[in-house]
């Protein structure tokens, strides 16, 4: 797995960088080799829970597990489970045990630890490419495409010159545009601030990373995906209970909370 040259952005424990835009890859994913299978990464995007977005640590756990394989094998699978709540005021550790290394499937896992505890694990499989007749996935939902749909900043902006809209509500989301993430986000039928109703736990959007990442290296793909697999996780499944919780379009995160999820990452050119 390819190592980005990392900025000298002067971080210590994390203080975030100016520009979030282009750094998700350069710098967020590119971990601090400390000894072999032990790796220090950085923390960036503090979500306004000032707790590290779960995103962070599973990308960085993937990186980390991805570094301990050989070229030829890619991620098809990703176990993990959230612990502690991370402190963004100090780096991560994260130590890779080779759990098995074999013909055509290898396992790693990964602890990420910081005051001496473990904040997350997580198992990763790798797998080596093999053609298969027996293949399915599901359909792709019949949607626009994301060259006419309103970006997140857009329409947040829309939200927030609603005349009508709640003082309750305008504070929130002038929070949420007040962030700035690395990941460039286009909601598929967004609900008003106002909808309040209880809703199906399901979301529709276009996702990817901003700026450039690069083609050739797949498993960097896949840490990509996994960072932006937890950006609106637990805000759709709170959607069902909005009345209760009054919970905003995207941008809630799991790593604060004792969650196991779990990713399959297929075997076919994955790119974010």
């Amino acid at each position: 797995m390819s190592s980005p040259q990392a900025p000298e952005d002067g971080q210590g424990g994390g203080d975030p960088p100016r520009d979030l835009r282009s750094v998700l890859v350069t710098s967020v994913l590119n971990l601090e080799p400390l000894d072999e299978d032990l790796f220090r990464g950085r923390n960036y995007w503090i979500p306004k829970s000032k707790r590290l977005f779960g995103g962070q640590i599973m990308g960085q756990a993937l990186v980390a597990a991805a570094k301990s394989v050989s070229e030829d094998v890619q991620v098809h699978s990703l176990h993990c489970y959230f612990v502690r709540a991370g402190d963004p005021k100090v780096p991560v550790l994260y130590q890779v045990e080779r759990t098995r290394t074999g013909a055509s499937f290898s396992v790693r896992s990964v602890k990420a630890v910081q005051h001496g505890r473990p904040i997350f694990i997580c198992q990763a499989s790798f797998q080596q490419a093999q053609p298969s007749p027996i293949q399915h996935q599901f359909s792709m939902p019949t949607v626009p495409p994301p060259e006419v749909l309103l970006d997140f900043d857009t329409l947040l902006d829309q939200y927030l010159r609603d005349p009508n809209l709640q003082k309750k509500y305008r504070v929130g989301l002038n929070r949420i545009a007040a962030q700035d993430v690395p990941i460039e986000i286009k909601l598929v039928n967004p609900p008003t601030p106002s909808q309040m109703q209880n809703m199906e736990p399901k979301q529709m959007f276009w996702v990817r990373a901003r700026g450039y990442i690069g083609e050739g290296d797949i498993k960097m793909h896949c840490c990509v995906a996994a960072y932006i697999s937890d950006y609106a996780f637990l805000s759709t499944a709170l959607l069902p209970h909005r009345w209760n919780h009054k919970v905003a379009p995207g941008g809630w995160s799991v790593g604060s909370c004792g969650v196991g999820m779990g990713s399959w990452l297929y075997p076919v050119p994955r790119r974010a």
